[in-house]
């Protein structure tokens, strides 16, 4: 049986395929039962009193008992006529025979009307139940979870989070050697917890722990345990645990766990009384009566806020090991690891690539050796260079391209000034990070952009950092304003005061950074803010706005020279920005 499931499966992958095979079969089930009854000659209905009145005036000739009534033939046509229960007695036959009419019967036999009311709700129930079980509702117990024996990943595949691989080495001590634990008295965690932003490598750190250790290795995702019947998504649960009993050792991973392991107290619906069975189903296997030694299971999630708390206690998830995003030296370990598979030209710095990619997470970095050799295939060469892995973070910062697209020479000014003030600000404000490179080609959504890279990773920003980031993020609407004046600014700086508000809001309600507010955290009510901090907020914003202003009148030659620059040469690095500024600053000054 589970070999026919798993090939019909196989056939009818797809939902919309099984649905419409259920309604083919039931079309044809009901036009086999139903068609002889509809498509035959109808016959009239006359009453009781009328055919007794057809009796008497000996015009029936010929009368047909059968289920139901009778079938008469009258001198001119064919009726039928309904009987009183359906039933003639034998002195009504006498009657009829009286009358000079015929009289015969018909046999109960196949009634298609009959069959169809009941084989057609036999028919739609199997077919329900056979695509539940084909949509993988009924998994067989036999292939799920499935069981890994040797995983090939080791620690030296992970790179960039070296406090997290040292904190693991104890577990794989302990699934090596246990009893140089237990003798002790020591108690090796139950459960660990992997916590952080999506693709920083929870999943390939599961992996290569069981690699690590030798042991089995079972992954599914918390999604895996939602079933549309009741009972089955407990069930899974307990299978889940019952195999990892047999094969232990053994490592469970849970991926995206908060889709199974969210706080309890929700609504009193049938749904949310299945979700809470599944989530006790859950924490009785993890530490409850049935707990057994050699069984670790190990959950990632990005949302810990949201998990039970029952949930994160010591005995189940005794610990919590957060995978961040890596630092400098971490992104220039993960950039060496994916590099292995890929042919690098001489003289690349992976390290340089590194300094320019803050805030990169793992699957990043290798999205972007993936996009610089994808650039390299299409260039027809056999090795990627550096020119490839920047055009490779340019798109994935800034977006692809669109070279394509037409605008006019009043617009694509207009976009070079504004592009200008941003690079100008950028470059004058010693706390702002350093310009990398302005552009006026399209980028995504984007008619033009200037790319920013910080020196090192920041982890605290001060105040005056964030005050210079506002400063530059007002430089493009500035710079519009001084050029153009106040009636021929554009919608160009939509996303520049979005970013600056969001900024600003965050300065007043949750850093303490306003002198009038203080430090204290704001609430909001709603999607509203008290009016004394949204007042706040608009005097910092004009602050910083009109910082810029005096940022682009003072140094006006300055913005044209990049406007120029900028109109000729479409993109210009950082250094020729920073070089153009210093020369006109210079020629001010002399």
């Amino acid at each position: 049986m589970t070999n026919v499931l798993e090939k019909a499966r196989q056939l009818l992958s797809k939902k919309g395929v099984a649905v419409s095979a259920v309604i083919i079969a039931l079309v044809i089930a009901a036009t086999v039962f139903l068609a002889p009854r509809y498509l035959a000659q109808p016959v009239a209905e006359i009453n009781y009193s009328e055919f007794t009145r057809e009796l008497g005036q000996k015009k029936v000739q010929k009368v047909l008992i059968e289920s139901g009534g009778l079938s008469v033939s009258l001198a001119d046509r064919n009726v039928f006529v309904r009987m009183p229960n359906g039933l003639v007695s034998a002195d009504y036959i006498e009657r009829i025979t009286a009358s000079g009419a015929e009289v015969d019967f018909r046999k109960p036999g196949f009634d298609p009307a009959h069959m169809a009311s009941i084989v057609v709700p036999i028919v739609l129930v199997l077919a329900v139940l056979a695509m539940l079980a084909i949509q993988t509702d009924f998994k067989p117990t036999s292939r799920w979870p499935k069981v890994v024996r040797s995983i090939p990943n080791r620690f030296d595949d992970v790179a960039g989070q070296e406090e997290a691989k040292a904190e693991l080495q104890e577990v794989i001590a302990f699934l090596k050697d246990s009893e140089a634990f237990t003798k002790v008295g020591a108690r090796i965690p139950r459960g660990l917890l992997m916590v952080g932003p999506p693709g920083t490598g929870k999943t390939l750190i599961a992996k290569a722990l069981a690699g690590e250790a030798g042991v089995s290795f079972m992954a599914v995702s918390g999604s895996d345990f939602s079933a549309p019947l009741i009972g089955i998504a407990k069930g899974r649960v307990s299978k889940l645990f019952e195999q990892a009993r047999k094969k232990a050792p053994c490592l469970i991973f849970i991926d995206e766990i908060d889709a199974i392991g969210r706080k309890r107290g929700g609504g009193g619906s049938a749904a949310d009384r299945e979700f809470e069975a599944t989530l006790n189903q859950l924490l009785v296997e993890m530490d409850g009566f049935n707990t057994t030694a050699g069984v670790i299971v190990i959950g990632a999630t990005n949302r810990v806020d949201v998990l039970d708390p029952a949930l994160l206690r010591p005995g189940r998830f005794d610990r919590q090991v957060h995978i961040g995003l890596p630092d400098i030296c971490g992104r220039e370990a993960i950039l060496n690891v994916h590099a292995r598979n890929v042919r690098m030209a001489d003289g690349v710095s992976l390290a340089a690539i590194a300094k320019g990619t803050p805030g990169f997470s793992g699957a990043d970095l290798g999205n972007l050796l993936n996009e610089a050799a994808i650039f390299a295939a299409r260039e027809g060469v056999e090795a990627v260079t550096r020119e490839h892995l920047e055009a490779a973070r340019n798109k994935i910062i800034m977006g692809l391209e669109r070279r394509s697209l037409v605008i006019t020479d009043e617009e694509r000014r207009l976009v070079a000034v504004h592009e200008a003030g941003h690079a100008l600000c950028a470059t004058l404000l010693p706390a702002s990070d350093q310009v990398h490179s302005a552009t006026i080609i399209p980028h995504g959504q984007a008619l033009g952009l200037v790319m920013r890279l910080p020196e090192h990773d920041r982890f605290c920003i001060p105040v005056e950092k964030l005050e210079a980031d506002l400063i530059v993020a007002m430089g493009g609407r500035a710079a519009e304003e001084v050029v153009f004046g106040p009636k021929k600014v554009t919608t160009g700086a939509a996303s520049d005061i979005a970013h600056a508000t969001n900024i600003v809001t965050r300065m007043v309600t949750e850093w303490g950074m306003s002198p009038a507010i203080g430090m204290v955290r704001v609430a909001r009510s709603g999607d509203n803010l008290p009016r004394e901090v949204e007042q706040e907020i608009r005097r910092i914003i004009d602050e910083m706005y009109e910082a810029a202003k005096t940022c682009i009148k003072d140094n006006r030659d300055a913005v044209d020279a990049l406007t120029e620059a900028l109109l000729e040469h479409e993109t210009i690095e950082g250094d020729e920005v920073r070089r153009i500024v210093h020369m006109q600053q210079a020629r001010l000054a002399a």
